[in-house]
């Protein structure tokens, strides 16, 4: 009887535990990216924060000022009141939405509930301003949500980017509509009145896409498959 000869005796199979080190090592490729269902909240609480900004235009924000007896110099520090904080919050909900998306977009709708409900009730200038603040962080949080998720969804950028910039420039110009035609009928508050129920859905929506994932998510990690004997 012959001994085998070095290198023969118990050979490698081609799908052994190499293959089974790659899998340990590397994984079974790239991560998959976040569902896109679960964009929808955060999405609509980012156009809502569009159109709250968009009612102030024009009609609306003239409105406002005679009924308070506000100085002219009011409307534009009514926007920078708005846009300043939100543009300074779009990074913090980006980093922190890209892994927390739903922890959040929900803080982010309820500043626009109070926002709006505040608004409406305003007296003055001061309690104005405030009111715009919580809504202005409100809407950048969920817009840098809304960035964060875009991005992480790999193969639906293609349409997802495109579908909601223009989402964003109608409900831009639908808001500025509205709020003028609302002004001349009712009142320029009930303009943030209408956003109240469609942003409770905001919340709704967001909630339940959070409470699916959280469910859908694997307990564990995936355990690789082991070698086969030999």
């Amino acid at each position: 009887m012959t001994a085998p000869s070095p290198g023969t005796a118990n050979p490698v199979p081609p799908n052994g535990p190499r293959s089974s080190m790659i899998v340990v090592i590397g994984g079974e490729g790239p991560s998959p990216g976040r569902p896109a269902w679960l964009l929808i909240g955060p999405a609509l609480t980012a156009l809502l924060g569009v159109y709250l900004l968009a009612i102030t235009f024009g009609p609306g924000g003239t409105a406002m000022r005679m009924d308070m007896d506000l100085p002219a110099s009011v409307i534009p520090w009514n926007f920078i009141a708005y846009l300043l904080p939100a543009l300074l919050v779009v990074p913090v909900g980006y980093l922190l939405g890209r892994r927390w998306p739903t922890a959040m977009t929900l803080p982010a709708a309820v500043l626009l509930i109070l926002g709006s409900l505040l608004t409406t009730l305003v007296p003055g200038s001061g309690s104005l301003l405030f009111a715009r603040v919580l809504t202005g962080i409100g809407a950048g949080l969920a817009w840098g949500v809304t960035a964060a998720l875009v991005a992480q969804l790999r193969a639906q950028r293609v349409w997802l980017v495109p579908l909601i910039g223009g989402m964003a420039v109608l409900v831009l110009g639908l808001g500025a509509a509205s709020g003028a035609l609302l002004t001349r009928v009712l009142s320029w508050r009930m303009s943030f009145v209408l956003a109240v129920p469609f942003e409770v859905v905001a919340v709704l929506a967001t909630a339940v896409a959070g409470i699916v994932a959280l469910t859908r998510r694997p307990s564990g990690p995936a355990q690789p498959p082991a070698a086969p004997m030999t």
